[in-house]
C-alpha cells in the first residue's frame, strides 16, 4: 500500500527539481517501504540513469543508495528519526 501525503510528493519533486534539474526527470513509481517514508523511484528521461529518493512523514528528503543493505538501512534510519518522540 501506498501511504504518501501531498507534502511528500511536493519534497520529492522539490528536492529532484533543486539537485538534479527541474526538467528531464520522471518518477516511475513510489512507494512505501514504512509508516512514515515513501521512496521515489526517478529516472533521466535523456539517458535512462535511475535514482531513488526516500522522503518522511515530515518531508525531509535524501537520495537512497543503490546497494540494498545500505539502502534498507538509510530507510530505517529515516523511520526512526521521522517516528521518534
Amino acid at each position: 500500500m501506498i501511504s504518501v501525503s501531498p507534502d511528500q510528493l511536493a519534497s520529492a519533486g522539490s528536492y529532484i527539481a533543486h539537485e538534479w534539474g527541474d526538467y528531464g526527470y520522471r518518477i516511475e513509481e513510489i512507494t512505501s517501504p514504512t509508516s512514515a517514508v515513501s521512496v521515489f523511484s526517478v529516472v533521466c528521461t535523456s539517458d535512462g540513469a535511475r535514482f531513488a529518493v526516500a522522503v518522511d512523514r515530515w518531508s525531509n528528503c535524501d537520495v537512497l543508495p543503490d546497494d540494498p543493505a545500505e539502502r534498507a538501512a538509510k530507510i530505517r534510519a529515516m523511520h526512526a528519526h521521522a517516528t521518534q518522540k
